[in-house]
């Protein structure tokens, strides 16, 4: 068994149920020497934390008074962390097999990784896409407008995902990485909040970083079920994190153009929602989230909005 630490970093907010599975089966099926596992909850008002307290009493709770966003919240575990590696880890998560120690195993043997991205699988155990090459200012116009027949190299449709592949860019839900990679490339980035998970790994790329997709550990992601609490979060905020992106690591022409695609990505989702709203109220919900992103889009927030 090795003796490398590992600190499991997990940013909860308002998903009680679904946090109280991942730690239950994160300690079912992996072993709990040399583990540290630590809870950052956003301010839940679904009474995550006493759940949690008494049910893991050996689990790290840092409860804030407010939404500090994801890239804040791990952060903030981050700093706490003291294992030799770390596991950045979605709440909305289940194990089914010892991943951890799979994924602790395969760096312990290779140096000369950094990161690992492993297989994740939808509620059903369907295949879930969680590697993606940078976005481009084509590949950001075709996902605004279902377009995204034309994304098959972004998504990799050229790999086979049952391999281990050398990747650009992975889901943020379960990154495993050695802890020396902070001091390569910092944290991750607070004002890069819903692509901050894409923005860390080109970090890691273009400092020569290996990054691997790692289909050897298996993950079960419920995806989505944080964006369905907030709209206006998760919405707003898929549009600004392209602006961001380009804006941090584009050219001016680059960000500008993504401004505008931008602007006509919200006003087509607009009059489309708007005609869909008395239907379901989710569709209403969905156009309030728009109108509430239109008139930031030239000039998006920092962090979390």
């Amino acid at each position: 068994m090795s003796e490398r630490k590992i600190s499991v970093v997990i940013v909860n907010y308002n998903v009680r149920d679904l946090i109280l599975t991942s730690l239950r089966t994160l300690y079912k099926y992996n072993s709990s020497e040399n583990l540290e596992v630590i809870v950052v909850d956003n301010n839940s008002a679904d009474n995550s934390c006493q759940a949690i307290k008494t049910e893991f009493p050996q689990v790290i709770l840092i409860e804030n008074d407010f939404n500090a966003g994801f890239p804040m919240g791990n952060n903030q575990g981050f700093e706490l962390a003291t294992g030799d590696y770390i596991f950045m880890l979605n709440p909305d998560t289940e194990f089914q097999d010892n991943a951890i120690d799979i994924m602790r195993d395969y760096l312990d043997q290779h140096p000369e990784i950094h990161l690992l991205a492993p297989k994740l699988l939808n509620s059903d155990r369907s295949f879930q896409l969680s590697a993606w090459r940078y976005p481009t200012v084509a590949s950001v116009f075709c996902e605004s407008f279902y377009l995204n027949f034309f994304l098959k190299k972004k998504n990799y449709e050229d790999k086979n995902f049952n391999e281990i592949f050398e990747g650009e860019s992975f889901s943020g839900a379960a990154l495993f990485f050695r802890r020396t990679l902070f001091d390569k490339i910092g944290v991750l980035d607070e004002t890069m909040f819903w692509i901050e998970d894409v923005e860390f790994c080109w970090r890691a790329n273009h400092h020569g970083l290996k990054c691997l997709y790692f289909p050897n550990a298996r993950i079960v992601h419920h995806i989505g079920q944080s964006a369905k609490k907030n709209y206006n979060i998760s919405i707003s905020n898929q549009v600004f994190n392209k602006i961001k992106f380009f804006s941090k690591h584009g050219s001016r022409f680059q960000a500008l153009v993504i401004k505008w695609i931008s602007l006509f990505h919200v006003l087509f989702k607009i009059v489309l929602f708007a005609l869909l709203s008395p239907f379901k109220v989710t569709y209403f919900r969905k156009l309030k989230a728009y109108m509430y992103t239109l008139p930031r889009i030239f000039n998006p927030p920092k962090g979390i909005s």
